[in-house]
């Protein structure tokens, strides 16, 4: 039997995650939105792209088409921008622009430390896409040793997949291969609305890693929302707390009303614990007797 959170994987050969956690033992990771940070890459994209027929992307653009695919996004920037071409074109030349910046994503903030620790506590890890499992594979090249990490992957492409998201199939299908994964000891870290629909969708518990701008109503079906995965704590879902020294916030990032609530709720806890003990402390001591000076008399030989 393992130890709640043991030290190498080794270990743990021929014993079941479930021994090593009372709750969570399984996670999924979303490539795009919650492994590599690509959020950036299409807005990027976006207004070079615009920028050619001296255009601007209103705010309130970028919102909108944060749910969207491609080809929504292509059709809904052509309409409400007025962009002298069809929407096929701009779909086409948008997806070249995205070509080049994605080849090589950055990781998301936080992402390594997060899986390095659950591989460490015997946590199984999945992976899904949605790109085909060629793309996928040109993605990680020089970073193969990390997605050593993840025992299973779901790309777009795949024979068993049916349908894509928001439909719950990748997530099945990715809990499937996990073993004895189940609703009740996995989790799930995506980017996306329809992510996060696929995943609830499959009863699922999900965290969702979106940008602040995203209204909120877009993830009331997330367990938790966070701009960035460095924000997210194990202990948040009953799992074993990072043992390595918390890194460095970057000062111009600000946490999520999720997370600065429960950092509240913590200290608030923390607080009602001490004055408990404070008040058992106090109970426990015996009361003092008051002492009565020698030679003068006390209320009871008074009274007599």
């Amino acid at each position: 039997m393992c130890s709640p959170c043991c030290k190498t994987p080794a270990e743990c050969a021929g014993c079941s995650p479930m021994c090593c956690s009372p709750g969570i033992s399984y996670c999924i990771f979303d490539l795009e939105s919650a492994v590599f940070d690509t959020r950036h890459i299409y807005r990027k994209a976006l207004k070079d792209l615009v920028r050619c027929y001296d255009k601007r992307i209103p705010d309130i653009l970028h919102v909108q088409s944060g749910a969207m695919t491609v080809s929504e996004m292509s059709e809904l920037f052509c309409r409400k921008l007025d962009i002298p071409m069809s929407w096929e074109s701009f779909r086409r030349d948008l997806n070249e622009r995205t070509a080049q910046l994605i080849a090589n994503p950055p990781f998301m903030d936080g992402v390594e430390r997060l899986v390095t620790h659950f591989r460490s506590c015997c946590m199984e890890l999945g992976l899904v896409t949605s790109c085909s499992e060629a793309n996928y594979c040109s993605k990680i090249r020089g970073r193969e040793e990390f997605f050593e990490n993840f025992s299973t992957v779901v790309c777009a492409d795949d024979p068993e997949l049916r349908a894509l998201k928001p439909e719950p199939d990748v997530y099945l299908i990715a809990m499937s291969r996990l073993g004895d994964a189940g609703p009740d000891c996995t989790l799930v870290f995506d980017g996306t609305t329809k992510g996060v629909q696929a995943a609830s969708d499959a009863r699922l518990p999900v965290v969702m890693l979106a940008e602040k701008e995203l209204p909120c109503c877009w993830s009331e079906l997330a367990a938790l929302r966070f701009e960035y995965l460095d924000d997210f704590e194990p202990e948040m879902f009953n799992m074993p707390p990072f043992k390595d020294p918390e890194p460095k916030r970057r000062s111009s990032r600000r946490r999520t009303r999720y997370s600065r609530r429960l950092t509240v709720i913590r200290r608030r806890a923390e607080a009602a614990a001490e004055e408990e003990e404070e008040e058992a402390e106090e109970e426990e001591e015996p009361p003092e007797e008051p002492v009565v000076p020698i030679g003068e008399p006390s209320i009871l030989n008074l009274r007599e």
